[in-house]
């Protein structure tokens, strides 16, 4: 009998291990709360076209009007790869508290004072100062606990995290009475260290009693259970919806276009959201229906996502740019221009054709959409090319190569659809080397460093942390609009 060949050779095939798909950055979702038809819709359906909308909803439906703008857009969402959701609201919502949710991730391990406080006005009672004192930063649960202390509860309100990174968390607070008249606002004064700043959180929240669900808690019952980039509306919420919503939006890989038919709204509600810093959220102005408003929106929305960023040159501006089945609208005269402009709301103006008309005020929308694309796609990819091996990368210089490989891989493709592009540094702030920084953004439009591995912690070593990437980028920018002097001699 011949013996196994393993005795001279020994071959094993390894499987490639998973990574993560890229974040559809042109999915776009309507919630609506228009009850579907069929019994058996369940949480939400994907559409490829506006026929099956009209099958789920009725062809007199809202959301059926607001898919055939969205498919009926050149180029669309089909375009950068994407597919539109529907989400309906649940008719029969349970009571919800007031949550407020901190506007962008925070390092807990700063939190190092031991006299921390907040300063809340729940419903219809006085302003009260709630002492939470020392946060221990051990873990996550460990903040967690320090701030839902004793005090805080006796006061109604809870603390949650998300996340389990302690040192990029978003932390929020909620009444734990629920309902509409669970208001929450959070005050600027306390009697010791304002925790609040610290946390990202401020403004306020109101609760929602029994009934049709609001949007900003469907987004966070679906948001783990479809991928959606974009989000439309078939109706004009209320100005606190609108801005707690935006608050919401503002922590998430979302964008959330709303429009509007009242005038009012530019120097209203449009303004606070621009002066709290909400880009995620785009504002739109069409004056002739609320209809017409929502109808706009949708289809920016749709002509706005359908950027393919694996594409060459494929990256876009709203500015100038054709919104398929809307005329200009006639209410946009040189004063509203003006005020939309200062306030960053997008309009649709006779130009002689009608074209969309931005300002930039509230960031281009192509500013806003590129950074929340690059965001996903290198985080993706840094988790990619640690999860996929099947060994390890090493905590040396030759591995944090091959991490920066990964992510310049990332960075060239934002080059190529146009992004970034090589140009001149004109910014004070730099990092790593002077002379590397300047030439690789002049060369390649982006340049990548990282701490040398020989100078970190032992505690980053213990933790097998790797050193902090930095990454600077030049925006290729878009030129909007041009002035021409012409000298003419006799």
């Amino acid at each position: 009998m011949a013996l196994d060949l393993a005795n001279v050779v020994r071959v094993s095939v390894l499987s490639a291990l998973r990574g993560l798909a890229n974040v559809n950055t042109s999915a776009l979702a309507i919630i609506t709360d228009e009850a579907p038809i069929p019994t058996d819709f369940g949480t939400f359906r994907t559409y490829l076209n506006a026929d099956g909308v009209a099958q789920d909803f009725g062809s007199n439906s809202e959301t059926f009007r607001l898919a055939g703008r969205v498919f009926g857009q050149n180029p669309n969402i089909l375009t950068g790869g994407g597919f539109l959701v529907v989400i309906p609201r649940l008719q029969s919502a349970p009571v919800q508290p007031a949550v407020i949710t901190g506007a962008a991730p925070v390092n807990l391990l700063s939190l190092t004072a031991t006299d921390y406080a907040i300063n809340v006005t729940e419903g219809a009672g006085p302003a009260e100062n709630v002492t939470i004192g020392t946060i221990d930063t051990t873990s996550v649960a460990t903040v967690l606990s320090s701030l839902n202390n004793a005090a805080v509860t006796a006061a109604g309100l809870e603390f949650t995290i998300a996340g389990t990174d302690i040192a990029s968390a978003v932390v929020s607070i909620q009444t734990i009475a629920t309902g509409a008249a669970a208001a929450l606002e959070i005050n600027t004064t306390t009697t010791g260290t304002n925790i609040a700043p610290l946390l990202n959180l401020g403004g306020s929240a109101t609760g929602a009693v029994a009934g049709v669900e609001r949007v900003k808690d469907a987004v966070l019952r679906t948001t783990g259970a479809v991928p959606y980039f974009g989000i439309v509306l078939n109706e004009k919420l209320a100005d606190a919806d609108l801005t707690e919503l935006a608050a919401l939006i503002q922590t998430q890989l979302k964008i959330l276009f709303v429009g509007s038919n009242l005038v009012a709204d530019i120097a209203g509600v449009f303004t606070t959201l621009l002066n709290s810093g909400f880009t995620q959220t785009r504002c739109l102005y069409y004056s002739t229906a609320e209809n017409d408003a929502l109808d706009f929106a949708a289809a920016y929305a749709s002509r706005g996502l359908s950027v393919n960023y694996d594409g060459a040159n494929t990256q876009l501006t709203m500015h100038l740019k054709d919104i398929v089945g809307l005329v200009a609208d006639p209410g946009v005269t040189q004063t509203v221009l003006d005020s939309a402009g200062n306030a960053g709301v997008d309009v649709l103006a006779d130009l002689g054709v009608p074209k969309v008309f931005t300002s930039g005020a509230n960031q281009f929308f192509d500013q806003v959409y590129s950074r929340l694309a690059l965001r996903t796609r290198l985080q993706i990819a840094a988790f990619n090319f640690l999860a996929t091996t099947n060994t390890k990368i090493p905590q040396t210089e030759e591995g944090m190569n091959g991490l920066k490989s990964t992510l310049r891989t990332v960075m060239t493709s934002f080059v190529g659809n146009g992004t970034f592009a090589p140009g001149t540094w004109i910014g004070p702030a730099s990092f790593g080397d002077p002379e590397d920084f300047v030439r690789n953004i002049a060369e390649f439009g982006f340049y990548i460093f990282s701490q040398p591995i020989a100078e970190q912690s032992q505690a980053q070593r213990n933790a097998r942390s790797a050193p902090l990437i930095q990454i600077a980028a030049k925006d290729s920018g878009a030129i909007h609009s041009a002035s021409i002097v012409v000298l003419v001699e006799a």
